[in-house]
């Protein structure tokens, strides 16, 4: 009897009273690919076990994000799986892009630990993403996915890529017995570009600037760790580019950025910097020694300026507080002190030049504690600043971290802490929020 009663509520399943209807393989094929491009490359190509129909759908997603989070965390914890880790991230992106069919691509992204050993690969992985006009291209080689790395073994952007330089040498062209057979790339392949990111790869500013004045819709340009990037030229109102950011290359000597409409700047290269005639700059983001003798020119639209330096015993900000009164609508100032433990000093406080600023309202200070560097900066603030609402100190690194902090380091940021609470609680006034993280 109950082998009855199971067949028969399986039959009544089967005539439509359990079953719910797959209105979603009812959708055109389009529309299916682009809800997959959504989806990261492993989770899109999973649906291939779902029915004939989309055993092939995933090959012609637009968005191409290889992202090995899971792998850049266990080489953090163990850096003797960096060797087969990296040998297994090739074979996934190789296979992956003999797959693919699609013929344009909104993204390509390439983020895991990859060094001048893969340059072959990378290349060609270049190639597949211009000869499909990609739109945001992103390879995010950082070591143990986080760090910049040697600059001698960083991958190096392939300047005849772009057809700069020396022409391209027969050698080059010798098809290898698994190369992805892309057609020659023209200039027509770079136009679409949008987003530009480059991490832990050498490129030089000619091809940084081919990008700039051959990518008409180009937005955004990010490069970190660059050992090769020594002059760079970002100039005229015609550029499209709203953001730039140029991070931890130590070997520019000429950064030079005018008459342009950037809305967003991030560099460490404050030595080399030439700025003139940003109207349109909005957050600035700038590392430096010293700030004491540059000349800024008006920065009419900023609203948030963070500020990096480098800890030294005795040290004194006040002095690089000239920016500040080239901002006259600030409203956000973040300080980044560099310290690799307390540096704490007994000189007296400074004060600095009077400077009224009417919209400043949050003022955050971030490193170890410091004493007298931070005391007299909160005084400066205090006075001055009309409209401060909050002040925050946090004395976390700012540079996220996969590896746990070590037991001394949670005691010293812990130190950093209750310092700045036994000096700067007397100070704020009630009517001011003092948030210590």
């Amino acid at each position: 009897m109950a082998k009855r009663v199971h067949s028969f509520a399986l039959n009544k399943c089967q005539k439509g009273v359990c079953i719910a209807e797959d209105r979603i393989s009812q959708l055109p094929d389009e529309v299916l690919v682009y809800i997959l491009s959504f989806l990261t490359v492993k989770e899109a190509a999973n649906t291939s076990v779902l029915s004939r129909r989309w055993l092939s759908l995933w090959r012609y997603i637009q968005r191409l994000d290889f992202d090995a989070s899971k792998p850049l965390d266990k080489v953090a914890l163990q850096p003797k799986l960096r060797k087969s880790q990296m040998k297994k991230y090739l074979r996934w992106v190789n296979y992956t892009l003999q797959m693919c069919k699609g013929q344009r691509l909104d993204q390509f992204r390439v983020c895991f630990d990859l060094n001048k050993f893969a340059q072959h690969e990378i290349d060609k992985w270049l190639k597949f993403a211009f000869s499909r006009n990609v739109q945001r291209l992103e390879l995010d080689l950082l070591k143990g996915g986080e760090d910049i790395r040697y600059f001698d073994y960083c991958y190096t952007f392939p300047t005849r890529l772009l057809r700069l330089g020396d022409s391209v040498d027969s050698s080059s062209c010798i098809p290898h017995s698994n190369d992805l057979q892309i057609p020659p790339l023209v200039k027509q392949n770079f136009k679409f570009l949008k987003v530009l990111l480059l991490k832990s790869v050498n490129v030089t500013g000619e091809v940084l600037e081919f990008f700039l004045h051959n990518c008409p819709f180009l937005e955004t340009m990010v490069v970190h760790g660059s050992g090769t990037l020594v002059n760079l030229e970002v100039v005229g109102p015609s550029l499209k580019l709203r953001h730039l950011e140029i991070q931890y290359c130590y070997y520019v000597k000429s950064l030079k950025i005018c008459d342009t409409n950037l809305v967003t700047l991030r560099t460490s290269a404050g030595e080399a910097l030439l700025l003139k005639n940003v109207p349109m700059l909005v957050e600035f983001d700038l590392s430096q020694e010293n700030l004491e003798h540059y000349n800024f020119p008006q920065l009419t639209k900023l609203k948030k300026l963070v500020f990096t330096t480098f800890g030294q015993k005795d040290l004194s900000l006040l002095g690089c507080m000239s920016i500040i009164r080239a901002a006259p609508q600030l409203k956000e100032f973040e300080l980044h002190l560099m310290l690799t433990c307390s540096l704490q000093s007994n000189r007296e406080c400074r004060k600095a030049i009077k400077c009224p600023l009417h919209h400043l309202k949050v003022v955050k200070l971030c490193g170890f504690y410091s004493g007298a560097v931070h005391l007299e900066l909160v005084r400066y603030f205090l006075e001055n600043a009309i409209a401060l609402e909050k002040i925050i100190f946090d004395p976390r690194n700012p540079i996220l971290s996969r590896v746990p902090l070590e037991p001394s380091e949670i005691e010293e940021e812990q130190t950093a802490r209750n310092l700045a609470k036994l000096h700067l609680e007397g100070e704020v006034p009630p009517y001011i929020e003092l948030v210590i993280l």
